[in-house]
């Protein structure tokens, strides 16, 4: 195909594109926008999770269907992971706790975040590493992290406030946050008593 032939397919069908976008935007169609903010790299999740460790090290456990199920009923959610994987570091030969890293949609797009929880179980940290969000962002604040810390799975995590203009990424960080405590008492501390 001649180079004059594929420019003219390729205007054809970038202006149909344009027609057809215009078109959707008349018509109340919702243009969704993707605006990524990186606020953390996994490097630095780690290091901010684990300050002076000697080693980090990583577990992946395999979901059997009954630890799905188990999972599902203390977060009150419909487990579809196969595979969770955890983060923990190491300091003088015991474990300083332990780090999940998820991605939650919030209302167009993926959050990505992470959660530290201490050996217990308790929340430690949560913080956002990826937003793509155009609104909602204001759940990276401190004010609104720090109803977590402390919390573990059996917590009701329809406790923690809301933001107006953010429910929906609230509610992601809320769900993921109860699945990831829950993962961790199912996972980890129920098989190690």
């Amino acid at each position: 195909m001649s180079f004059k032939k594929l420019f003219s397919i390729s205007l054809i069908v970038c202006l149909g594109l344009a027609v057809f976008a215009s078109s959707a935007q008349s018509q109340g169609v919702e243009k969704k926008v993707l605006k990524l903010q990186v606020f953390l790299t996994k490097k630095q999740a780690l290091e901010l999770a684990f300050p002076g460790a000697d080693k980090i090290e990583r577990m992946k456990i395999w979901l059997a269907d009954e630890e799905r199920e188990a999972i599902g009923k203390i977060c009150l959610q419909k487990i579809k992971d196969r595979r969770i994987t955890y983060y923990y570091g190491v300091k003088n030969g015991q474990p300083m706790g332990y780090m999940v890293i998820d991605h939650r949609t919030g209302k167009n797009y993926p959050i990505t975040f992470m959660v530290v929880l201490n050996t217990d179980g308790t929340v430690r940290d949560v913080e956002i590493m990826v937003y793509r969000e155009p609104h909602g962002w204001e759940v990276r604040y401190e004010n609104f992290m720090s109803q977590f810390f402390g919390k573990d799975a059996m917590w009701d995590y329809n406790n923690v406030n809301s933001i107006t203009g953010a429910t929906l990424s609230v509610n992601s960080m809320k769900a993921s946050v109860a699945k990831a405590t829950a993962a961790f008492k199912v996972l980890v501390l129920d098989k190690n008593k």
